[in-house]
């Protein structure tokens, strides 16, 4: 069999038996996989094989030995997509995605990552070793008699690929749509879209500018206001992706989360509050910024994003000393750069920690909250008001963790170990705060960036969006509050306690209305408004779905496709927001303000 044919068919088996493993590690989901969605399947490998077999063919325009080198290249590219793909479902439950591009532009951090949680560096005599198993096995191509007639037509259909190809059969369901698509055609897809020219978003302004919100302060609000009155500094925690079976389950909370157990048992607790989306990034937009999830990368990493409103500017206002705290990678997402945008004068990363013990994100969550104790002493002094905001790292792969700090094992990296050391850093930071001078007149804020691993069938993961959050501090009286809320309103609803001056546009609502505010949601380029009784999303084409929201059990249903209206509230709140972020004529107020 010529090289050609052996490696087509090799790539058909492949993807067809990583279909398999998934169904097997996913059982659950083999009732939405059918023959169907197999064959749908291999005709999506088969494009995929098409822009690699093109880009071996290039080789062939040029010469035989340059075909040969191309053929080694190729294989060796096709076991690597081979890797991604395996990590993406692990990690995210999905194909390559957009996300390609995002690791793509931070190599350097990716790489050590990918070195430390892999082991880059030991694999990688092996990885030379399959690409030359992989020669052995299918030869190498032949020149051939037609001259560069066959090689020419390749790349005029990898050309067609690239330019047209898709993923065919793609559904109501989130998981048989991943199941069925191939990351390299999704990667293509993703490569071609215009975040910033999206047709079918540019309807609907009236529905969201429609206040649907108490005019005036609900008691609750007037209440915690009073509460908060006498406190002259804000501390915002950031726990990263602290959400997830762990916190939701009270048996796994219990035995992993003792120490948030009891604070949450002393603060003012949000039991159904959502992230905006699945990744840090987005946290940052929406607790940071209270701008909606407009569909794509988040606002935070685009251009024009200095324009984005800022609790950092609004807190600064009402004469807070803002700084960010965070020991990961400063340049990763653009962050430091970022958060100085954002007018926080002064931004510490892991260069600026002296530690025995880190990661290759970053140094621990033990360390970290030390330095905090330590920074908070001197700036309290320094400064009648502070604001400061901090991002953990601890339950981020590689999930390591100091040993002996908890009672399970450092080195099996597991994310609910790493949870629980989360949590006890946590508690060990609270104790130690409620010595310091400062405890009394600071608000804390405890709240995830986003959930752990996205989940359900839904087009928008939006079960595995709540996150908790806490605001605690000497003097409140713990409430829980049940009213479905958004991280994006957090913004809103700490200026409102504070009483800052109202100068940036935030979205949302006030989180202590007593009543349910928006919640916007994404995934993707996929855009939606969780609501009490249902999900309402459009899809990437301008497509309406929805689904039944069971929100006692925080349950996705069943899909159930209805009228047009669902689709106008959705373009209504998110049409507006995309306008003014890339229209500087736009009055912002009338656009976010709801």
């Amino acid at each position: 069999m010529n090289f050609w044919w052996a490696w087509l068919l090799c790539w058909v088996v492949v993807g067809a038996g990583g279909r398999v493993l998934a169904l097997m590690f996913y059982p659950d989901y083999g009732g939405e996989i059918g023959f169907f969605e197999f064959s749908a399947g291999i005709a999506n490998d088969l494009q995929a094989f098409g822009l690699i077999a093109g880009l071996v063919a290039l080789g062939g325009l040029i010469g035989p030995r340059s075909l040969r080198a191309f053929a080694v290249f190729g294989l060796g590219l096709w076991l690597i997509l081979l890797f991604a793909e395996g990590f993406f479902w692990f990690e995210f439950e999905s194909r390559l995605d957009r996300l390609v591009f995002h690791y793509l532009a931070y190599p350097v951090e990716v790489l050590a990552f990918l070195d430390d949680q892999f082991y880059l560096t030991v694999i990688l005599l092996p990885f030379i070793g399959a690409v030359w198993l992989l020669v052995r096995i299918f030869g190498l191509p032949e020149y051939g008699n037609l001259g560069r007639s066959p090689y020419g037509a390749a790349i005029v259909l990898m050309g067609s690929v690239v330019w047209f190809g898709a993923p065919v059969a793609q559904s109501d369901s989130r998981v048989a749509s991943e199941f069925v698509s191939n990351g390299l055609l999704g990667v293509l897809t993703d490569a071609r879209y215009d975040i910033s020219d999206i047709a079918w978003l540019q309807g609907g302004a009236d529905a969201f500018e429609q206040n649907d919100l108490p005019d005036n302060p609900s008691d609750l609000s007037k209440q915690v206001r009073a509460e908060v009155a006498g406190k002259s500094h804000l501390m915002l925690i950031i726990e990263e992706s602290f959400a997830g079976p762990v916190w939701e389950q009270s048996e796994l909370r219990d035995r992993y989360l003792p120490n948030y157990q009891r604070l949450a048992g002393q603060s003012i607790e949000f039991t159904n509050v959502f992230a905006t989306g699945s990744r840090t990034t987005r946290g940052m937009e929406a607790l940071l910024n209270g701008f909606p999830p407009i569909p794509g990368i988040s606002t935070t990493e685009r251009d024009r994003s200095e324009r984005l409103p800022s609790l950092a500017r609004a807190l600064a206002q009402g004469g807070f000393m803002p700084v960010f705290l965070y020991g990961g990678w400063p340049d990763f997402s653009g962050f430091s750069n970022y958060w100085k945008q954002m007018g926080f004068a002064h931004v510490w990363s892991r260069h600026d920690f002296s530690e025995p013990f880190e990661t290759s994100w970053g140094v621990a969550d033990g360390a970290l909250f030390r330095r905090i104790i330590e920074e908070m002493g001197q700036l309290t002094q320094a400064h009648q008001r502070v604001f400061l905001s901090t991002l953990t790292l601890s339950h981020h792969r590689p999930y390591d963790f100091p040993d002996g700090v908890v009672a399970f094992p450092s080195d099996t990296r597991r994310s609910e170990f790493a949870m629980a050391y989360a949590d006890q850093a946590l508690g060990d930071f609270m104790r130690q705060a409620a010595e310091q001078p400062w405890y009394d007149d600071t608000l804390f804020v405890i709240v995830a960036d986003h959930g752990l691993t996205p989940r359900g069938d839904a087009l928008v993961p939006a079960s595995s969006y709540r996150v908790p959050l806490l605001i605690h501090g000497s003097g409140l009286e713990p409430r829980v509050i049940s009213t479905l809320g958004s991280t994006m309103s957090l913004a809103k609803t700490l200026t409102e306690l504070f009483a800052v001056p109202d100068t940036e546009p935030f979205a949302g609502g006030d989180l202590l209305c007593g009543c349910d505010t928006v919640v916007p949601v994404e995934y993707g380029y996929r855009i939606g408004l969780l609501q009490r009784d249902g999900l309402l999303v459009v899809d990437e084409h301008g497509s309406f779905h929805r689904w039944h929201y069971d929100v006692g059990r925080n349950e996705i249903k069943a899909v159930d496709r209805t009228t047009a209206e669902g689709r106008d509230a959705v373009l209504g709140y998110f049409g507006p927001a995309q306008r003014w972020f890339y229209e500087t004529s736009l009055n912002p107020r009338p656009m976010l303000a709801r």
